[in-house]
């Protein structure tokens, strides 16, 4: 039995089909359009959103910055002064990797203690409608959606984002950003409570999925979730999204795709 391994450890295991960005993104139309021509069945393109369509890196700059002109952050001088100098390039995935990216490690008292007043009030904003406004979609990431779409794909935004908290701010945001959606073939599936945890929440919707037509291609920036999609839809495309992504192990498969970005196909 093959042993789960960290991220990095993951991706350098991986045996990733060795073609660039756009040969990838041309495979999954070129499926799409075979798919449509020989069945009935509608071909079905399954995506995330944070770290796969959305950068959210701006969102938790955003907040940071807040953080720092409140006065929440007035009692962590070093801190504070260490953040005023942050670019954008420093952000990593969490708030501990960005700190440790600015060099601020968490065994001197004072970051460790500005370390958990900033994710309190970065918590309670994070996962909320209003700072999704903050979010960048990825250059070209609409476009390559559309095209599978005008090519007769379903196009199923699968997240782990919460009803209660991010379903108005998610729709608002598709829209805007001229994804296909609010229209036939279009499905968005969230999580009914915030708790619920992520892999579970999108292995059990993949049912909700079979249910819609023949998956072509799935796209995920967290491996543990590609890897269940791979097992679950074996015959399917399955994309890693390599920009950013938590610290969950992930078992080793070859046979995946990866892309880093969506240049125009």
């Amino acid at each position: 039995m093959s042993l789960k391994v960290s991220p990095l450890d993951w991706i350098r295991s991986c045996e990733f089909h060795p073609l660039s960005n756009v040969q990838v993104l041309n495979e999954v139309h070129e499926r799409i359009r075979t798919e449509r021509t020989k069945s009935s069945v509608p071909p079905v393109l399954l995506l995330d959103l944070d770290s796969t369509l959305y950068e959210v890196g701006s969102r938790s700059y955003q907040i940071l910055r807040e953080w720092l002109a409140s006065s929440e952050s007035a009692e962590f001088p070093k801190v504070r002064a260490r953040i005023e100098r942050m670019t954008r390039a420093e952000l990593g995935y969490s708030l501990l990797d960005t700190f440790n990216h600015l060099g601020l490690s968490v065994m001197d008292s004072e970051v460790e203690a500005a370390l958990k007043a900033s994710m309190k009030f970065w918590g309670r904003r994070f996962f909320t409608d209003d700072y999704l406004a903050y979010d960048e979609v990825y250059p070209g990431a609409p476009a390559f959606v559309q095209k599978a779409y005008d090519l007769g794909a379903e196009i199923i935004y699968l997240t782990g984002r919460d009803e209660p908290g991010m379903g108005r701010g998610t729709r608002s945001r598709l829209l805007k950003d001229q994804f296909p959606f609010d229209v036939d073939r279009t499905q968005l599936i969230l999580k009914k409570s915030f708790e619920l945890d992520d892999l579970d929440h999108k292995a059990k919707a993949s049912d909700y999925v079979k249910t819609r037509g023949n998956l072509v291609a799935s796209f995920e920036n967290e491996p543990p979730n590609l890897i269940s999609f791979s097992e679950i839809f074996p015959e399917a495309m399955h994309v890693f999204v390599d920009t950013v992504y938590s610290d969950r192990h992930a078992v080793p498969k070859s046979g995946l795709y990866r892309i880093t970005g969506y240049e125009s196909p």
